[in-house]
């Protein structure tokens, strides 16, 4: 669920045992096009994810994840 009062953050909404719970559901942009990724629950700075055809690595730094393209040498 997007927040519109949130800076473009999104929310994961559950309800558990009759009470509503919301976490932040961190999001990155894909570094070769204009796309959104929300990440799941368990992601961790290492993991790959995937857009337009293409594997980028997650980072974390300052709190927030970014999408990187491998580095090639």
């Amino acid at each position: 669920m997007e927040c519109p009062n949130c800076a473009g953050h999104a929310l994961r909404v559950r309800e558990e045992g009759g009470r509503w719970s919301a976490t932040l559901a961190h999001r990155v942009s894909c570094p070769d096009c204009d796309g959104v990724m929300t990440l799941p629950e368990d992601a961790r700075p290492g993991d790959t994810v995937s857009c337009c055809g293409r594997t980028y690595r997650l980072t974390l730094e300052y709190g927030a994840f970014a999408a990187e393209k491998p580095y090639v040498a």
